[in-house]
């Protein structure tokens, strides 16, 4: 059940319409971070969480998800059930956009942070099976925050193969998130390529694809590697116990913002890529396939 909270007094009246705003009727393929994108809103300079002070007046999920409960009339929640999500069957399912041109209070919406990276780095477990033309394969793990921390995610993904090939593997991996402000964003996140993977004792899928941006990676890599971490919890272990290891990474991560390319207002991204001889199995095949990625803040303080 989402995580609801009745704000004490009450930030914004359940009639309330933001001044200078247009009514938008929710669908099942919206979302705070679609309107986000919208011209209009674009435009007036709002995040996905300006929307929702602009609609409700906080900024606080608990509270947030009350009024999608009791003014939008949410119903679905996301896949671990902390949050509503819209749909099209939502009633009434309006909320506010702002109009395009209107002014907006002053210091109400704080200008957007340039130096943030939203970007994450850890570590996933993976196994594979490949049956003929089709196969799936499982994603599991820790990425750190490059910007806070003490603030983490806890990813999940699977990734449905069509190809050719036999046999199953599995293996640790790297991965690099980019993109991403907020956990949220990524649930439901697809993304799709043609892969080759070949396991026989190591796991070396995606390694000559990940080869460039790997190497770009590599301080990010060696200071994990130093930390003695080889699992996401073993990850959170030392950052638990080291923070400032931590520390170390947003530094080295913000370093690398350039020669990596980070776009922290672009699409969401998930790279992983192999690590060698951290795998085991036999397969062999090439496989085209669609990740769907999901994630939920998993903070170490």
């Amino acid at each position: 059940m989402p995580i609801e909270k009745k704000p004490n007094p009450l930030p914004s009246p359940l009639d309330y319409v933001p001044p200078n705003s247009v009514p938008y009727r929710v669908g099942s393929n919206d979302s705070w971070y679609t309107l986000a994108e919208l011209p209009q809103v674009k435009a007036a300079g709002l995040s996905a969480n300006d929307l929702c002070h602009f609609n409700f007046k906080t900024r606080k999920p608990s509270e947030i998800n009350w009024y999608l409960h009791h003014k939008v009339g949410c119903r679905k929640a996301t896949k671990d059930g902390n949050n509503y999500v819209f749909s099209a069957g939502d009633t009434p399912g309006i909320v506010y956009l702002p109009a395009v041109g209107a002014p907006l209070p002053v210091n109400e919406f704080p200008p957007a942070r340039d130096t943030a990276l939203n970007a994450w780095f850890g570590l996933v477990g993976k196994l594979g099976e490949m049956v003929g033309p089709v196969g799936i394969e499982s994603i599991a793990g820790f990425a750190a925050s490059l910007d806070h921390p003490g603030k983490g995610l806890g990813l999940t993904g699977s990734v449905n193969r069509l190809g050719g090939g036999l046999g199953v593997s599995g293996g640790a991996a790297f991965v690099f998130i980019t993109g991403v402000s907020d956990p949220g964003q990524l649930n439901g996140h697809m993304q799709g390529d043609w892969d080759f993977n070949l396991s026989l004792g190591p796991n070396w899928g995606k390694v000559a694809k990940a080869a460039v941006k790997a190497k770009k990676l590599q301080p990010l890599i060696k200071l994990l590697n130093e930390m003695g971490a080889k699992t996401p919890s073993g990850l959170k272990k030392v950052l638990k116990a080291h923070p400032d290891k931590w520390a170390e990474l947003v530094k080295q991560g913000k370093a690398l913002k350039e020669a990596i390319g980070i776009d922290p207002n672009g699409e969401p991204n998930v790279f992983i890529f192999d690590i060698p001889f951290a795998g085991g199995g036999t397969e062999a095949s090439v496989f085209y396939g669609v990740s769907t990625f999901y994630a939920v803040w998993e903070n170490v303080e």
